[in-house]
């Protein structure tokens, strides 16, 4: 990502993948702006959504809360762009609520998993297309695959779950994990059947 800045305090940046490919050219932000307002200028340039961006600036991952410019500064007008599988659910820094650590990017892995404290149930993915929710987006995926086939394709990323299964029977291949005890207690209350049980067991 290379950046010129204008006489108004505007910085036009050019962004590119750690390859050196572009993803996305002229990007316009303030050097007041965060760097979230700069990845949302990104993604409406024709770059990954916010939360599937990773900024880069030296050898450190850029906050969200940190300045456009100051960054720029700091890595000599040089930042990259990496495209990680952000949460869908969260947009942005997931949190843990069995432990309260910072809320990160990458906190939560995509078998449920929290980074800092290693256990499941502290974080929430929501199905966009109804009121369920899910303690691992890996369960989150298999649900929009059984319960809203006409929408998956169109409006849905796929592409983690077909990893996910061509890796299943893999020795030592990772599980969606079963969350804390007392957490998601939908199936106990009537709210999630039993099938959604057994697809959180076998996926």
């Amino acid at each position: 990502m290379g950046a010129d800045e204008g006489g108004n305090g505007q910085v036009a940046v050019s962004v590119h993948s750690i390859s050196g490919a572009l993803v996305a050219s002229q990007v316009t932000v303030s050097r007041q702006q965060s760097v979230a307002e700069l990845k949302m200028a990104i993604a409406e340039a024709g770059g990954p959504p916010p939360s599937d961006q990773q900024l880069i600036a030296g050898h450190r991952i850029l906050e969200d809360r940190e300045l456009s410019g100051e960054a720029l500064d700091e890595s000599g007008g040089m930042i990259f762009l990496v495209t990680v599988a952000g949460c869908p659910t969260c947009q942005g820094p997931c949190a843990c609520t069995l432990c309260g650590c910072v809320p990160q990017h990458g906190l939560i892995d995509y078998y449920g998993l929290c980074r800092e404290c290693g256990k499941c149930g502290g974080h929430s993915s929501a199905c966009p297309f109804c009121r369920l929710s899910f303690p691992s987006l890996c369960a989150l995926d298999t649900h929009v695959r059984f319960a809203h086939q006409d929408r998956e394709f169109s409006e849905w990323q796929s592409s983690r779950l077909e990893d996910h299964l061509k890796k299943r029977d893999v020795p030592g291949a990772r599980l969606a994990s079963m969350p804390e005890h007392g957490t998601f207690m939908e199936a106990c209350r009537g709210g999630i059947g039993s099938e959604t049980d057994l697809v959180h067991r076998t996926f």
